[in-house]
């Protein structure tokens, strides 16, 4: 074996290893997600099935290991097949590509961990909203009836309620909620009107409330 067959074997084996097949498939899903928020609710209805979200996410995989494969054969003809003088600079081109693919995986990681914990201090706080909404509604009911109503619809009102909350201050906001980086007075509170459509959903708004609503 001559020195220019030990320095291409050697570059093989140590040739580089990207995510851009990682990046492809991710790519592919989120595609699939916005697609299917973008259709109708008839037709999302039919993309319920596991089977078919199922579908979607191996098909997802099955690109980006198509891309993956694709790189790799790449990576070897370039190294095996390229002109004697120039498949090093071509080589170097390809190292480059996949350490800036492998970058940009590290940082996709770090916005979905983020984002994950993000999401779930805001679910956290938006729970103890409702939490301390039903228990603040059933300290005010008087007689066994309206205990009963409480019970029942305590809840859905304030969850109706904390999303509403939820939408006015963005999920960012939320995930600070009681937090020293968010102070209670920086947050936009509900205002009447926000509380007579929760009501309305559930038919507990008073004649004359519904005659002076708009």
């Amino acid at each position: 074996m001559n020195t220019q067959a030990r320095e291409k074997l050697r570059a093989w084996i140590h040739r580089p290893r990207g995510s851009l097949g990682w990046i492809v498939a991710i790519a592919a899903i989120l595609l699939a997600a916005s697609v299917y928020r973008a259709v109708s609710p008839s037709w999302r209805m039919p993309m319920r099935n596991p089977a078919v979200l199922l579908s979607l996410l191996a098909l997802s995989v099955a690109l980006g290991w198509v891309v993956q494969r694709g790189v790799k054969r790449t990576v070897g003809k370039t190294i095996f097949n390229g002109q004697e003088s120039g498949w090093q600079a071509r080589l170097a081109f390809l190292r480059s590509i996949t350490r800036e693919s492998n970058v940009l995986m590290g940082m996709l990681l770090l916005l979905a961990v983020l984002g994950g914990a993000t999401i779930w201090l805001a679910g956290r706080s938006v729970a103890q909203i409702v939490e301390n909404c039903t228990a603040n509604l059933q300290a005010q009911v008087q007689g066994p009836e309206d205990e009963q109503l409480s019970a029942l619809v305590g809840k859905p009102v304030c969850t109706c309620l904390a999303q509403t909350f939820l939408e006015r201050n963005g999920v960012i906001r939320l995930a600070l909620f009681e937090t020293p980086m968010q102070e209670v007075s920086g947050l936009k509170a509900l205002t009447p009107a926000d509380e007579q459509r929760c009501l309305a959903q559930f038919d507990l708004v008073p004649e004359e409330g519904r005659a002076v609503t708009p």
